[in-house]
């Protein structure tokens, strides 16, 4: 039995509203399998098959190419399962199984980074499926306190994205007009280029980024604000998916948003009408077992009891530059990347206030180069996907984030040089281009450039521009040299 306390605010969903929810996820999950299969060799295999992934004994047994179709056609076989309500427990656990493995498991272990934010909202909302489903099913004493479990959890993710936006610069115009002149992320970027630095338009947006998020977080959290949190969180992320190439995270997040409608709300009701006669793919109960019951009820219940800690601990090895105790700075890099709990800075300016141009050229330099990352649908397959952005991004933010481990650089740099063709005579250069503010305008200032032979494995660097260190922090960010990926404790001693 749950404590009567609980009882006084615990939320509820109804089963269309589950439904829906169950169905858009299987939609979104889907349309993610579908834009990503062109890619499919790079996302999903190991480096000995010209692949992101960090090769090893158990990841090449997993991603080799044999494996890979077979891997795919379950993994959109269970997608189209989940959307139409046929074996939803089984179809929604191989999925989260493969969300699992490839977006958190292998996050530090690639230089595709898990697909950065898309990727943990694929695997989030997969498991927040799986619980409802499962909950509704076999253990609907315990439904209340898993959707509580829910609420909770992504409440304080935007909790905590809002705060380090409002922390990193976007209180101070340093955040939001980046990315959207960013051509690396930005749909409009030459229409927002237009527009000066100080433009109350980016002023605006900056604060209803971090604004929106901790309001929405804080509404979320409380019983009679939950259902306005949601519809915040919707609306927000519907603007933001008409001005940054996210791939489908912004549609996962609204999904999320609708965790939080209570049955009978005008939302809800709206839902009703959608899908009439929807009833979470039958969500006809069992009696349930009291020990399902019971190992439900704690796992949930201490969940719950450490997420403050869990978001606290990562803060406090992020803003106070230092290590808990030795076992305990363990225990919370062990909880926190087992969960996949991250502290999110996406689209902070450490992030986007640069971006790369991928050039192909001969060796001898004879005969010009070619521009490769032409970013957008117009540029082809590869550089308009989302994954490859937060690749390509994520290479180059090693410089800032671990700049006394230049091995840890290189080697991921080769590593993606060696999925670009490029002939023998041929070599890679990689253009570090900064985005900078003037007066009345930005500028595309290339600062550095990275010329990389992936044969051999060489990478020469050359400065460009002195003036700007592609290994600095921007002086609004608290970031600061991690002992390695997955913490962000600083170094030891």
């Amino acid at each position: 039995m749950l404590p009567e306390l609980f009882h006084a605010f615990a939320p509820d969903l109804s089963a269309s509203a589950q439904a829906f929810i169950r169905m858009a996820y299987g939609v979104l999950v889907l349309g993610t399998l579908l834009i990503s299969l062109p890619h499919g060799r790079r996302f999903f295999l190991t480096e000995r098959w010209r692949g992101y992934a960090q090769s090893t004994p158990w990841t090449d047994a997993i991603q080799n190419p044999i494996a890979l179709p077979l891997v795919l056609a379950a993994w959109v076989l269970s997608a189209l399962l989940i959307t139409l309500g046929v074996w939803t427990i089984g179809a929604v656990a191989v999925n989260l199984l493969l969300a699992r493995y490839f977006f958190i498991q292998m996050r530090w272990k690639g230089v595709l980074r898990g697909m950065g934010a898309p990727g943990f909202l694929t695997y989030w909302l997969g498991a927040a499926v799986f619980l409802l489903e499962f909950t509704a099913r076999h253990a609907p004493a315990v439904r209340s306190l898993a959707l509580f479990a829910l609420q909770v959890d992504f409440a304080l993710v935007m909790l905590s994205a809002g705060l380090y936006k409002l922390s990193a610069g976007y209180a101070r115009n340093e955040g939001m007009e980046y990315g959207l002149v960013n051509p690396e992320w930005g749909y409009w970027w030459r229409s927002w280029m237009r527009l000066p630095p100080g433009h109350w338009l980016f002023r605006m947006l900056n604060h209803l980024a971090w604004g929106t998020e901790v309001v929405a977080a804080v509404c979320m959290l409380l019983p009679p604000t939950r259902a306005w949190g949601g519809i915040l969180l919707i609306v927000s992320f519907a603007f933001i998916s008409t001005q940054i190439r996210l791939g489908l995270l912004c549609e996962m997040v609204m999904v999320c948003g609708l965790l939080y409608l209570p049955p009978g709300s005008t939302p809800d009701a709206w839902i009703r009408l959608a899908i009439p006669g929807a009833s979470g793919s039958g969500l006809a109960a069992s009696a349930g077992l009291p020990w399902v019951d019971g190992v439900l009820t704690g796992a949930l219940a201490f969940y719950i009891l450490f997420l403050p800690f869990a978001h606290g601990g990562l803060f406090y090895n992020l803003y106070a530059r230092r290590r808990l105790p030795g076992p305990w700075q363990r225990l919370l890099e062990a909880y926190t990347n087992f969960f996949g709990m991250i502290i999110w800075r996406v689209f902070s300016v450490d992030v986007i206030n640069f971006f790369i141009r991928i050039w192909r050229g001969r060796r001898d330099d004879a005969g010009g180069r070619t521009l490769i990352s032409d970013y957008g649908w117009r540029g082809g397959l590869r550089y308009s996907h989302v994954g490859e952005s937060i690749t390509v991004t994520s290479l180059f933010t090693t410089l800032k984030y671990y700049p006394s481990n230049s091995p840890l650089f290189t080697e991921r740099l080769v590593r993606y040089a060696r999925t670009v063709a490029c002939p023998a005579e041929s070599l890679l250069v990689f253009e570090y281009v900064s985005i900078r503010k003037m007066h009345d305008r930005f500028a595309f200032v290339p600062v550095a450039e990275y010329r990389v032979e992936p044969g051999p494995g060489l990478v020469t660097e050359r400065i460009l521009d002195p003036e700007i260190s592609v290994h600095a922090v921007h002086p609004v960010s608290p970031v600061h040299e991690g002992a390695r990926p997955g913490s962000y404790a600083p170094l030891p001693g």
